[in-house]
């Protein structure tokens, strides 16, 4: 399953959070477009974004190996 990882900015707190989230969703709508589900997986300073199949090659989306 392919996996792409979103990492927050160097801002700490809530700031932090935000930008994280914000980002996360930026992904997750693209991923969307061209998947059916998308799984997301916080950790300590970013998120996982897992998703089924592979996405078409001009909204490439670069996955990480698993």
């Amino acid at each position: 399953m392919p996996v792409v990882t979103v990492r927050a900015s160097s801002k700490s707190g809530p700031a932090q959070l935000d930008t994280l989230v914000r980002k996360v969703t930026q992904k997750t709508s693209g991923l969307l477009e061209e998947n059916d589900r998308v799984l997301v997986v916080y950790g300590n300073g970013q998120a996982s974004l897992y998703y089924e199949g592979a996405p078409s090659p001009a909204r490439a989306v670069t996955p990480r190996p698993a």
